[in-house]
């Protein structure tokens, strides 16, 4: 028989109740008490197996756990809207590099031969210093990394390598990228502030402090071709995973991304600190979806070798075929819709299990949304149009560089395995041609080529452009009626799915655990905080917004 003194318990927790540890310096004392169910112990076989075969009791809280299921269902749609939204920015952030900037250089070029022919006052504003800037990084770093980038040669050496200094160099090249592009962004922040673009001015004197944008220009030289290299080898590294002929290079790539689950579920996250994470994926896809094109390009172009027949002007392999057994773009595509697809799944899980654990509404994604809308809408030059003067000097979008997007690196990148790629088309076509006025109408073809295909990416960096600032507008209507319902989501908010016999139990056990009579006492050493601020939980330092976060800020351990 259970007799029922009181409110019932938590049904599937045990009925025992939970009492607060005694002092230390009080003698045990066992205190009475009146449980709110008493259970009474079968005494024998026949009882046991009568109240497990026709108990009639059940959990209602398990009713409360189908929250849990749909938020875990509704993370995928979640993320991959943010993502798909943020490879669009990076994609756009990307084509400025190739499409804008040629054009800005050759401005400002123009601008800065005009005033030294005229001799004129004027000199260029901060705007086309750093456009000048920039175009020389990018052409000194391609001309230092041409010599020494041999893809030829960096690919047999990483194919010459055991399969387990294969996974070291994948986790060591991962580690230099992060690396990079977080002291890369203040490199590139320190040359094209405008302090620094202020001091190149011909009518200052030469001195230490003038020659302070010679340093930084030089630095960021130097951090470009360095993380261009890094780039280039995890590149090669993943054409030698993909090109293996056992795929066991291939799995082993596979298995390293599911490895990031394991590194990223069983912690304690905060929504900033998943904000950061997002932002570490909208990069980390872009980039892999970058290197898996060229990879896959390139393995086209050396698998086709003289199949590709210029003469009736389509720029395709003969054995080119859509999808059948043994063809060419089948052999090609598969192993990186393979990386692609595992890449995908990884983040869907990765991010389904944090906000699980950590007890985040998938809600907290359009907040994303918001904030990367709000920097687009006001770094843009639409933005900015009432505040002209004090426009940023970087005209790259602002989210860009929330995001740790490296856009030079990764333009230098592609400006080595396109030459590369050219030139072995190039030598692939002419061996069986002799020198004759047909190569010469070969290269004019080639060129013109390039140059329409060059005006048909700034044509789609303009759509681009135009539709994601009419997106951003769109969204800053509803802004604050997001945030203010993203309120469940800060810090100090109720679990999901739990109800309030559920809570009050992991309540009352945590206080248990936590009894403070069970710690040593405080002691404060060199150097540490005082027992004051070590024990408060650090709730006294005010949290950050947001929109004061970038991917590298250092709010909490993130990978």
């Amino acid at each position: 028989m259970v007799t029922h003194d009181g409110p019932l318990a938590y049904a599937s927790l045990p009925a025992s109740p939970i009492t607060p540890s005694p002092p230390q310096s009080a003698p045990p004392v066992f205190l009475p008490y009146t449980p709110r169910e008493v259970f009474q112990p079968p005494f024998s076989l026949w009882e046991y197996l009568r109240e497990e075969l026709l108990a009639t009791d059940h959990d209602s809280h398990q009713e409360l756990k189908w929250e849990r299921v749909s938020n875990f269902l509704s993370i995928p749609f979640a993320i991959e809207k943010i993502l798909i939204f943020g490879f669009t920015l990076c994609f756009d952030s990307f084509l400025h590099t190739f499409t804008i900037l040629p054009i800005r250089f050759s401005l400002a070029v123009f601008r800065l031969a005009t005033s030294i022919f005229r001799k004129s006052g004027l000199g260029l504003p901060s705007s086309q210093k750093a456009d000048i800037l920039r175009s020389l990084i990018l052409v000194l770093s391609i001309a230092i990394l041409i010599p020494l980038a041999d893809a030829s040669k960096i690919y047999h050496s990483i194919r010459g390598q055991d399969t387990i200094k294969l996974y070291v160099i994948f986790n060591a090249l991962e580690i230099a990228d992060r690396l990079c592009s977080s002291i890369g962004q203040d490199i590139l922040d320190c040359l094209f502030s405008r302090s620094t673009l202020l001091l190149l001015s011909t009518r200052r004197r030469i001195s230490s402090h003038t020659l302070r944008p010679l340093f930084f220009f030089v630095l960021a030289t130097l951090y470009t071709v360095a993380h261009a290299l890094v780039l280039l080898y995890q590149l090669t590294s993943l054409n030698v995973a993909i090109n293996s002929y056992d795929h066991t290079l291939l799995s082993l790539l596979i298995s390293n991304q599911f490895v990031e689950i394991k590194g990223s579920v069983f912690k304690k996250f905060e929504k900033d600190n998943l904000f950061q994470i997002t932002c570490a994926d909208i990069v980390e896809r872009f980039t892999l979806s970058l290197m898996l094109f060229a990879v896959a390009l390139r393995n086209l172009i050396e698998l086709s070798g003289s199949e590709f027949d210029f003469s009736e002007g389509i720029v395709l392999p003969k054995s080119f075929g859509w999808f059948k057994g043994g063809s060419l773009i089948w052999t090609i595509f598969y192993p990186v819709m393979t990386v692609v697809l595992s890449e995908v799944v990884v983040d869907w899980l990765k991010h389904a299990f944090i906000t699980k654990f950590n007890h985040i509404r998938p809600s907290v994604y359009e907040r994303f949304t918001d904030v990367l809308c709000l920097d687009l809408a006001t770094g843009s030059a639409i933005g900015r149009r009432g505040a002209r003067k004090h426009s940023y000097v970087d005209q790259s979008p602002l989210v860009a560089r929330r995001l740790g997007f490296p856009a030079l690196p990764l333009a230098v990148l592609v400006a080595l395995i396109g030459s590369q790629s050219i030139n072995l088309v190039m030598s692939s076509s002419s061996t069986s041609m002799m020198l004759s006025p047909q190569i010469l109408v070969r290269n004019i073809k080639w060129v013109a080529l390039g140059v329409l295909f060059w005006a048909c990416f700034v044509v789609i960096k303009i759509i681009i452009g135009v539709n994601l600032i009419s997106y951003a507008s769109r969204r800053r209507a509803g802004m604050e009626a997001r945030e203010e319902e993203d309120r469940v989501n800060d810090f100090g908010r109720d679990p999901i799915g739990e109800g309030k016999d559920e809570r009050m139990y992991n309540r009352d056990l945590k206080a248990l655990l936590d009894n403070k009579v069970d710690n040593a006492a405080p002691t404060t050493e060199i150097g540490e905080r005082t027992s004051s601020h070590e024990y408060d939980g650090g709730h006294n330092k005010r949290r950050p917004k947001l929109e004061e976060l970038t991917r590298f800020t250092m709010v909490k351990r993130i990978w």
